[in-house]
């Protein structure tokens, strides 16, 4: 039983409710709507430009929520970015950190198994500056293949998972780092997966930047962080430009702050990093009170009931893995299957998951993903099971 689906509101109210959506976005507990309401409620005010009482104590408010966020992935505070979300932060280092050094004749890895946000950005600064956009293949496990041997002294990045949003795979990303870092090549993790299930120390795992979601770490939507290593931060022109982040405007030029407040342009998300810092600790406290061996030990019942039913089929994954699997049969449409358990209680994914490159290459027409949170518990095991077994779709 999940000591944590009590402190959910909407499970309170849908006790019966089997949600295995976490993948795409966490359901949010108690705490976070209630710091959510008390910034609200108490203490707003707009940040770094108000000299009256209320304003500073928000900006006071909104920079220890950075240093909470921060310290979530090993950083300080003056390396993390506040943005919308991953989406956000792909697209700003393909702008700020990837155009300014990419050239014609250049290249840019990926991998086959990324989420379109870390694929579309960079595929289309490589399309505008005429350099090579390159997809490493997987091993039949799911796991990265032959990443290293497609970077060469013209690879300006490469950017990839920490963990697959559509397998689950957990990517050896420090080994891939750091190899990176010996060869002058610059690194982007991510983590929008493995946030809310790893421990992550971007000093361990040696990468230039890395980013994930606040809402698929039960925080709320629209806000996010971004991790830049100070050295390559320095080098980066602003992103967006507006108030907050300006330093001095003339009619003919303009001069704008350093560090990561020169990449926060206008009013930011406050009650979006109230949520998301209240979230990290939400996380933090659950990890200390047993949530990794709670989840890997509910992922095994989930895995032995999905493998159980003999007209599904897993799509590949290796033995370390986030709590994600997907599964597929090409004479079921997985929407079809999906919407037959959404008749049972039971709210699965189906799709392509911003994935398709790598839905195309392992499905004829995608796959019906399941993803667990804090609040799964085994009764929506059970009910998927039964589900399944009264699903009339089954060829």
């Amino acid at each position: 039983m999940s000591q944590w689906r009590e402190q959910f509101s909407v499970f309170r109210q849908r006790p019966d409710w089997a949600y295995f959506d976490n993948a795409a976005s966490c359901q949010v507990p108690d705490v976070v709507l209630e710091a959510i309401c008390d910034y609200q409620h108490h203490y707003h005010a707009n940040v770094h430009r108000g000299s009256y009482e209320q304003s500073q104590h928000a900006t006071a408010l909104y920079e220890s929520w950075r240093a909470k966020v921060a310290g979530f992935v090993g950083a300080t505070s003056d390396s993390l970015i506040f943005t919308r979300g991953t989406t956000e932060s792909m697209n700003l280092l393909a702008e700020s950190l990837l155009r300014p050094r990419l050239q014609r004749g250049d290249n840019v890895v990926v991998t086959l198994s990324e989420h379109h946000a870390n694929w579309l950005p960079w595929q289309r600064v490589c399309e505008q500056v005429g350099a090579e956009f390159r997809v490493a293949d997987l091993k039949d496990d799911g796991t990265v293949d032959n990443l290293m041997q497609l970077v060469d002294e013209r690879t300006c990045l490469v950017s990839l998972n920490h963990a697959s949003n559509v397998l689950g795979v957990i990517n050896p990303v420090a080994e891939i780092c750091h190899q990176l870092r010996e060869q002058g090549v610059l690194s982007v993790v991510d983590a929008a997966q493995s946030a809310a299930h790893m421990a992550i120390d971007v000093n361990q795992l040696g990468c230039d930047a890395l980013a994930f979601s606040g809402h698929k770490l039960y925080g709320p939507t629209g806000i996010g962080g971004l991790y830049v290593r100070h050295d390559v931060l320095a080098a980066m022109p602003p992103y967006q430009v507006g108030g907050g982040m300006v330093d001095k405007v003339y009619q003919q030029d303009s001069t704008f702050h350093s560090g990561v407040q020169g990449f926060e342009a206008g009013t930011p998300n406050l009650v979006g990093a109230a949520g998301l810092a209240t979230a990290v600790e939400f996380l933090q406290d659950a990890r200390a009170n047993g949530s990794s061996e709670y989840l890997r030990g509910l992922f095994k019942q989930l895995e032995a009931v999905l493998a159980d039913v003999s007209w599904l089929t897993a799509l590949p994954h290796s033995g370390g893995r986030v709590p994600v699997i997907s599964v597929h049969n090409p004479a079921v449409h997985p929407r079809e299957l999906a919407i037959c358990l959404d008749q049972d209680g039971v709210s699965a994914r189906a799709g392509r998951h911003c994935a398709q490159p790598l839905t195309d290459k392992l499905t004829s027409n995608g796959c019906l993903r399941f993803s667990l949170g804090l609040h799964s518990n085994e009764a929506d095991i059970e009910r998927l099971a039964r589900g399944l077994r009264e699903c009339k779709l089954k060829p």
